[in-house]
């Protein structure tokens, strides 16, 4: 990343930081953490390059790698502290799962401003339109995609994605890039739907206005 780049996505996680702890009163964001986040970025870069099928640190990873390397990096740091009020009242999921979510959904940021990127560079028009759009959460009746993946992290693999403890896989950071590579990939089969279908839409509509002209 170039200095702008890292300016602008320094600023974008301030407000993710701030969306998350303002949720809560017992909620604090500390913004010293983010230039070590960036520190922690480029570790996590060198574990994924030393995987990857070309271990040279000069190729560029793609978007699902750079979105893993960020997420570990931000779980890794915690960026927002729980402060209890002295009020007695047990933490509320956001408040005792904020870091994770103030991950994934950097990560996200990183993965919609890449897919948007593409844009520009498409020749397919259908592409064009569909990768301007927001990436789409699947999501079930009770719960988002967002508290499943936290509580998926939460319950016994973060610890084998903080590269300080001895339980730390660095194999394992790809199985949070396959996880982005699955919902980017979902959210543009869900957009490639909807295009279809307003088309199809539209289509159907012509031929009846069509027929309707005919007929008189």
């Amino acid at each position: 990343m170039n200095a702008e780049k890292i300016k602008y996505y320094k600023n974008e996680l301030k407000k993710i930081i701030d969306i998350l702890s303002s949720k809560s009163n017992r909620l604090v964001g500390d913004y010293t953490k983010i230039d070590e986040i960036f520190d922690y970025y480029e570790k996590y870069r060198e574990y994924i390059h030393k995987h990857m099928d070309n271990n040279d640190t000069k190729i560029l990873m793609d978007r699902h790698k750079i979105a893993a390397a960020f997420f570990c990096s931000v779980l890794k740091s915690k960026p927002i502290s729980y402060v209890p009020d002295g009020s007695g009242k047990d933490p509320l999921f956001c408040e005792k799962r904020a870091n994770e979510q103030a991950a994934f959904l950097f990560g996200l940021q990183i993965l919609q401003d890449y897919i948007a990127d593409r844009a520009a560079n498409s020749d397919s028009a259908d592409d064009k339109e569909i990768y301007k759009q927001i990436i789409h959460i699947p999501g079930t009746k009770d719960d988002s995609y967002i508290h499943w993946f936290v509580k998926l992290v939460v319950d016994g693999v973060e610890q084998y994605l903080d590269f300080d403890n001895p339980k730390f896989d660095e194999k394992l950071i790809f199985f949070i890039s396959h996880i982005y590579f699955m919902l980017d990939g979902s959210s543009y089969q869900h957009h490639k739907i909807n295009l279809l279908e307003k088309r199809i839409d539209r289509l159907h509509n012509e031929y009846a206005d069509l027929k309707k002209s005919i007929d008189k």
